[in-house]
């Protein structure tokens, strides 16, 4: 049974990785949450990983098309919601429309209708967060200093082509403003259709920013260690 499509396509570092916590642990009458391809923080980035193999991170659990719809068509065999809600940040990287016509075409999704959540925050409080997690994420392992790569990443950092891209593979694009941030899991829970006693009081927020010191240590790390086991026990030190 096909069923009516929400698209959170993030992007990153827009409060995404609370609301997927949020998602992975709670129940909503309006819309159901796949389990098949979540990644372990509770994003469905394996699924896009399984249908856009140009995206796969080295730590990828991804599966073969057939494998991953046939996981998925046993899982909603089960489900009476009539609307899914998918989330990951890597649709609002170009790939959307080949995720959707997937889904449309193995009859998961009806064609007509299809929603996408996109989250826009001030570009420059993004740029930050998202050079502190590229510094952080041992697979990155970026080594750039923040001017070097603000000046080469500027570009990818602008809405306008993730909007044009969603709405070229035919989604009704609904934006919604980052700040305040406190109230941005719930404001997008009910932007999907949750309703008022279905939204926690206290939302965890995840995947907090480094302090600059620790930033620092760590890019260094980075600069001469290349094994992503290594990194993260360095990681791990600093944190510590």
């Amino acid at each position: 049974m096909p069923r009516r499509l929400i698209l959170h396509a993030g992007p990153h570092k827009t409060g995404t990785s609370a609301l997927q916590a949020v998602l992975r642990q709670q129940s909503f009458a309006a819309f159901y949450y796949p389990h098949t391809g979540q990644w372990p923080d509770g994003a469905h980035h394996n699924l896009v990983f399984s249908l856009i193999p140009e995206l796969r991170r080295p730590d990828a659990e991804a599966l073969e098309p057939e494998l991953l719809l046939e996981q998925l068509q046993a899982e909603l065999a089960a489900v009476q919601h009539d609307t899914l809600l998918i989330s990951s940040e890597f649709l609002s990287l170009g790939c959307a429309a080949r995720v959707v016509a997937w889904l449309v075409e193995q009859g998961i999704a009806q064609p007509d209708g299809i929603r996408a959540l996109l989250v826009e925050r001030e570009m420059r409080s993004r740029a930050a967060s998202l050079y502190n997690q590229a510094v952080k994420d041992p697979y990155v392992g970026e080594t750039r200093s923040p001017q070097q790569w603000l000046k080469e990443e500027e570009a990818k950092l602008r809405f306008e082509p993730m909007i044009e891209d969603l709405e070229a593979a035919g989604l009704g694009v609904e934006m919604l403003a980052y700040e305040p941030a406190e109230s941005l899991v719930q404001r997008l829970l009910m932007a999907a259709g949750a309703i008022n006693r279905e939204l926690s009081v206290q939302i965890p927020w995840t995947n907090t920013s480094m302090s600059e010191a620790v930033l620092m240590a760590l890019l260094k790390v980075n600069r001469t260690v290349s094994d992503p086991q290594e990194r993260i026990e360095w990681r791990n030190e600093l944190f510590n």
